[in-house]
């Protein structure tokens, strides 16, 4: 199942209901098309309330990939990084706590770009990479592409990644970092009260198998 995240909203995809999705679906659709399309984010973006969609298709990968044809998609890689008493490491950005991400340059790998992601965004060297995560989807509306066309559909590919020194973290300030902070499995509740959804379903996620 893929599950994409837009103004607090949620786009799911899969080739059959589960029930537990019932009570969280505000539409579904068994087909895509650019009409679809539109009128999921023309819903999203005229109200506040958060919403769920589904899109149910047996040819699952199929309809992801038409979906994904109908915006700009910009790859990004970020690491989720755990210290050697099991704390990990989140950076605080224009007062939203997160993980430490961003774009995958030209020939970089995201092992790679995620790596130096870390490096630049929290000051830290040495990282260890364990394995790769699920990835996580979210789309946006960029500035800096004309508005008709500007719908963005970003790909963070994670990191689990291990850090055994003792370097005082160092927020990138002119990436609008002011904290990079440790955090016990045990107060991840103060990430939580001030993140992202998409975050807090990662995270949830994926720190039990780890």
């Amino acid at each position: 199942m893929y599950k994409v995240f837009f103004n607090g909203s949620i786009i799911q995809f899969g080739s059959e209901m589960n029930k537990s999705l019932n009570n969280n679906i505000t539409e579904i659709f068994d087909l895509v098309s650019y009409d679809v399309v539109n009128q999921i984010i023309s819903q999203i973006e005229s109200t506040e309330t958060p919403s769920g969609f589904f899109i149910l298709n047996h040819e699952v990968d199929t309809a992801w990939e038409h979906f994904k044809s109908q915006f700009v998609e910009i790859p990004a890689a970020g690491g989720l990084v755990r210290n050697s008493e099991g704390a990990f490491l989140f950076i605080k950005r224009l007062g939203v706590w997160d993980l430490p991400k961003g774009k995958i340059e030209k020939k970089e790998t995201p092992e790679l770009a995620a790596v130096r992601e870390v490096e630049e965004e929290c000051g830290l060297s040495g990282l260890h990479v364990i394995n790769q995560l699920d990835s996580t989807f979210h789309i946006y509306r960029s500035p800096y592409l004309p508005h008709l066309n500007n719908l963005v559909l970003k790909e963070t590919k994670w990191f689990l990644m291990n850090y055994s020194g003792n370097e005082i973290p160092v927020p990138q300030v002119e990436e609008d970092i002011h904290e990079v902070t440790w955090f016990s499995i045990a107060d991840l509740d103060r990430v939580y009260s001030k993140t992202y959804s998409s975050l807090i379903d990662f995270l949830k996620k994926s720190l039990p198998i780890i």
